[in-house]
């Protein structure tokens, strides 16, 4: 007796397939540092920069993947007294994931902001090598939209986040300034609300959020630079990076370059050139 031939196996077979290329759901993504070139009391930064992961097409498990994440981070920052200072931070951050095996398209909402206060002093007696710690904290929502071959899901969460962030700047005779900060960021996603069932958290790596906070170690390097005839304005450009310190694998942006332009008001209204 001959039996018709069965898809159902191959079927299956093709779905594992898909589920184990799944389109990456990013968690996070970094900020810019707020690295102010503080010297003195009265000091200040208040400015804006156009963030990017520099991001484009890119393989992952043999399928064709577009993720990009633009956004813009507003600093702040002024200096009380000549050794401490408080700053002001907001993170926005608009994105886009496409591709995969599940022809997903994901877009992404993440906002962020913070508070934070530091302590500042140089190490030399010529004052053009300064450290700088700032630490604080911050609240915000992640949060995303999921179009894929499986329908529509959505995932957001609330975040509290706590940072640590040493620096040191090198100023050199002109007015050019360079930094590397070693900033520490932990995060803690609250009251997370999702479409997804239970097997699709696990099979996107979105299922330990809730459990622990996540901490990242972000290395940058910053670099400013004004002009004579424009006392207090200065340009700034920063590339960044970002680790995960997790034995729970998530997938994030990795990668954060950012440019734009700030302003010291007192120096623009007393003349003072760094």
């Amino acid at each position: 007796m001959k039996t018709k031939p069965s898809f159902r196996l191959p079927f299956i077979v093709i779905l594992i397939l898909a589920a184990s290329c799944n389109t990456p759901r990013y968690i996070y993504s970094p900020s810019a540092h707020n690295v102010p070139v503080l010297t003195k009391k009265g000091d200040s930064k208040i400015g804006a920069v156009y963030s990017t992961n520099i991001g484009g097409e890119e393989r992952r498990d043999g399928e064709l993947v577009d993720n990009r994440s633009r956004g813009v981070d507003v600093h702040g920052a002024a200096a009380i007294t000549d050794h401490f200072a408080v700053q002001g931070n907001y993170f926005y951050r608009w994105e886009k994931t496409t591709g995969g095996a599940d022809t997903s398209t994901i877009k992404y909402n993440r906002n962020l902001a913070e508070l934070g206060i530091g302590y500042y002093i140089p190490m030399n007696n010529r004052k053009n090598v300064i450290f700088q710690l700032f630490v604080g904290a911050g609240i915000g929502k992640f949060s995303f939209t999921d179009h894929s071959i499986y329908g529509f899901n959505f995932h957001e969460a609330d975040i509290t986040k706590i940072y640590l962030q040493p620096a040191f700047l090198f100023r050199s005779k002109g007015s050019f300034t360079s930094s590397i900060s070693l900033r520490s960021s932990i995060l803690q996603y609250r009251n997370i609300k999702t479409s997804y069932t239970f097997n699709e958290l696990s099979d996107y790596s979105l299922d330990s959020l809730n459990n622990r906070a996540k901490v990242f170690f972000e290395p940058a390097f910053t670099g400013s630079f004004g002009f004579k005839n424009f006392p207090g304005f200065r340009i700034e450009f920063q590339g960044g990076l970002s680790f995960l310190a997790s034995r729970k694998y998530v997938d994030y942006h990795m990668i954060n370059f950012s440019a734009g332009a700030f302003i010291d008001i007192g120096a623009m209204i007393h003349g003072n050139r760094q």
